[in-house]
């Protein structure tokens, strides 16, 4: 008897010791496994060498740690982070920056002010806090000095009907002209261009601007020795959607055949008279012909499109005579295919017709940048053109590196400088007025929310969208700067700050 006492006094010992034994990280698994409930409690408890009555206490310490931890996550929500003294100005400040920040509505600002801060506020108490800070907006908007804008773009945007005219720099993405128009005439483009060059010296090297006639001849008028370059992304996309629409036809032409086919094969098309499978096989011969002319069609213009993208308007590419002459046979391919497709070809050929003047003009731009290169390190212009080609070969090629090592023998310790330089300058080539087609994207999200524009809201929503700073961008140089700061190179105070409010700061 007293032996089997002695027994499970041994045991008992024996299982306390493991308990004992185990750490902290142990006991977190024993008390994760009750809790998961996959494995039964005598099995996790033999695993470990405890008893199950050990088990169901690490079950319980860990249920009651769960549920401190999200006690006392509860409690931090409730816990008053900082207090914020509320003025009039401050809900001034408030209210401006729900209308440009978060693109509220007035109804929404009045809705925000009702729901959050139990506060009544009017649709034209909202108007008038906005009105009552445009003057200084217009006044530091016509005090900017836009002779830093070196590359104009120019474009136009719709709001029920009205065209807002939208000038910007293409290095610093600052918007000089944001105003709304009758019509887009050349008068109404004239007359501010010239404003902005008598009263804030506007005279850019260039600009580039799309197929709209009126942008042109209004700039022309104003400003009759700038140049107005063509915008490249209005000559490919609309040839791109072109071929696009093409290989959906030829698609459609093809299963046209494969289902005239299947219909002579079937069981049901063997069982037809004589009369019925002659008439389904013509249809199957003009199908074929059709089908032989779309795909024939889609091919020629795939290749034509490759041809204008990666050659004619390509950054690296052929010298300024041979992209002319590529684009005038370019053009007269699509003439000898027009008759195809008229309703889709004839837009996109009379396009490039009618800007194959301004389209290449970035080609002796970069050109003249070379020729610079050259006098300034004292080597052959070809010397430095081979080094611009050397940038449209890939970098696995094997001719790149084999005339990149010919370019090191011939220029030395010059190749690394004139390499330099030739990618500042292809990086700073401005070909296209996608960027103020950026801003017009923007532009919408605010204009959605207004029926009627006035110039006077333009102006305010032109100096807001000019100073406040980015939080993101592609570009690292432009994280944290505004866009004028980006012309200027100068800092300046919160836009907020600059209409005469103290943003809050917390306490340190």
């Amino acid at each position: 008897m007293s032996t089997s006492i002695d027994t499970l006094s041994v045991q008992k010992l024996k299982v306390s010791h493991a308990a004992h034994a185990l750490n902290s990280i142990d006991r977190q698994k024993i008390g994760i496994q009750a809790i998961e409930g996959n494995t039964p409690i005598l099995h996790v408890a033999d695993r470990y060498s405890v008893s199950r009555k050990f088990v169901y206490q690490q079950k319980e310490k860990a249920l009651e740690g769960i549920a401190h931890a999200f006690k006392k996550s509860a409690e931090r929500d409730e816990e008053v982070l900082f207090h914020i003294p509320v003025t009039k100005k401050w809900l001034e400040q408030t209210l401006l920056g729900l209308i440009f920040i978060c693109r509220a509505s007035y109804q929404g600002v009045v809705e925000f002010f009702r729901d959050l801060f139990d506060y009544e506020i009017s649709k034209g108490t909202v108007h008038n806090i906005v009105y009552k800070h445009l003057g200084m907006a217009k006044k530091i908007n016509h005090k900017q000095d836009l002779s830093e804008v070196k590359e104009g773009l120019h474009d136009e945007i719709y709001q029920a009907g009205e065209p807002v005219l939208v000038g910007c720099c293409a290095r610093s993405t600052y918007c000089y002209l944001l105003k709304c128009e009758d019509t887009c005439d050349a008068n109404a483009w004239g007359v501010h261009l010239l404003d902005l060059k008598e009263k804030q010296s506007l005279a850019p090297d260039f600009t580039v601007i799309d197929g709209g006639q009126a942008a042109r001849k209004g700039q022309k008028d104003a400003w009759p020795e700038i140049p107005a370059h063509g915008d490249t992304f209005h000559a490919l996309k609309p040839f791109l959607e072109l071929v696009c629409y093409l290989e959906n036809r030829a698609i459609d032409a093809l299963k046209i055949i494969e289902d005239l086919n299947h219909k002579i094969r079937h069981r049901r098309g063997r069982w037809k008279d004589d009369d019925n499978r002659l008439a389904l096989y013509q249809k199957l011969l003009k199908a074929e012909e059709v089908g032989k002319t779309a795909v024939s069609l889609v091919d020629d213009l795939t290749i034509l499109y490759r041809w204008l993208k990666s050659d004619i308007l390509s950054l690296v590419g052929p010298s300024y005579a041979d992209r002319q002459e590529l684009l005038k046979f370019l053009v007269e391919q699509l003439r000898q295919r027009e008759a195809l497709c008229p309703h889709k070809i004839e837009p996109v050929r009379k396009y490039l017709e009618n800007h194959n003047d301004n389209l290449l003009e970035f080609v002796p731009l970069m050109d003249m940048c070379f020729y610079e290169v050259a006098q300034e390190f004292e080597v052959p212009l070809s010397a430095v053109l081979a080094v611009y080609q050397l940038k449209g070969l890939p970098l696995s090629s094997q001719r790149r590196w084999e005339k990149y090592t010919e370019l090191q023998a011939q220029l030395g310790q010059k190749l690394y400088w004139i390499e330099s330089i030739v990618d500042e300058v292809l990086g700073g080539t401005v070909r296209a007025n996608s960027l103020v087609e950026n801003i017009n994207s923007r532009l919408r999200t605010y204009f959605t929310l207004r029926r009627e524009l006035g110039n006077e809201y333009l102006e305010f929503l032109q100096f807001f969208l000019n100073h406040r700073r980015f939080m993101r961008s592609k570009y690292v140089e432009r994280v944290g700067k505004s866009p004028t700061e980006l012309l200027t190179g100068k800092k300046h105070k919160h836009w907020l700050e600059m209409l005469g409010f103290e943003p809050f700061k917390q306490a340190a």
